[in-house]
């Protein structure tokens, strides 16, 4: 296999790796939300350079290291250099707009890496998910900002490909129309019940992560993952 995807967005997730099990079979470990997750491979089948870009596929991989949705607007992470002061991640934070487009930016760079990846033809499947997954997202996420930047409810009303959320969820955009009139308005609260009826009715059209792709690919490279869940010790002890 030759393959390649974007070194920042491996090595992001990336712990040091491989530890040596065997002459042949070595294991790729990489952080979850609960623990760790276990990639064991033989060395004489697939190579640590092939397989580390291919990874990050993992229907395993969830939370702040999935690249099936782009970072949220509000996201900020204290210690990376990118960011501005992250004491406030609300809308009316003078930061807000600069971590947004941070996160934005770091969504439209994965996809861009997502769409140039040449992967193993069993994974083409996965591929064209993740890519659909994210590029819906970050839509999501322009689409928030735009709003909230100027207070337009008919920005909501755009459509996604076929999906029209005008005919969708026009309950949740009375919702945000009657919201939107306060001179109080806090626009990401507002903004709350579109976003999930949005982000529904394309997950239905979408349907679940290709998951039998995903494991034809382990069997045919002869590769096996596990997972570590590593719980907090208690406190004093």
């Amino acid at each position: 296999m030759r393959r390649g995807l974007g070194a920042s967005v491996v090595s992001a997730l990336l712990l040091a790796l491989p530890l040596v099990a065997s002459a042949a079979h070595q294991t790729m470990v990489l952080p979850t939300l609960l623990g760790e997750y276990h990639l064991t491979y033989d060395n004489r089948k697939v190579s640590e350079a092939d397989l580390k870009p291919l990874v990050i596929l993992s229907p395993h991989l969830a939370g702040w290291n999935s690249i099936a949705v782009t970072p949220r607007l509000e996201r900020c992470v204290v210690g990376e250099t990118e960011y501005l002061d992250c004491r406030d991640r609300s809308v009316r934070s003078p930061t807000f707009l600069w971590n947004a487009r941070v996160n934005l930016k770091r969504g439209l760079a994965t996809l861009d890496s997502l769409r140039a990846m040449r992967a193993p033809a069993e994974l083409d499947p996965v591929v064209t998910w993740l890519q659909s997954s994210l590029a819906f997202s970050l839509w999501l996420e322009e689409t928030k900002l735009e709003f909230y930047q100027t207070g337009d409810v008919n920005v909501l009303r755009r459509r996604y490909g076929e999906l029209d959320p005008g005919r969708g969820c026009e309950s949740a955009l009375t919702q945000v129309e009657r919201g939107a009139a306060a001179s109080s308005a806090q626009y990401d609260m507002l903004v709350l019940p579109w976003h999930n009826c949005v982000n529904d009715l394309f997950r239905r059209r979408l349907g679940d992560y290709p998951i039998a792709a995903w494991q034809r690919f382990l069997s045919k490279w002869g590769i096996q993952e596990r997972f570590v869940e590593l719980l907090p010790q208690a406190s004093g002890r």
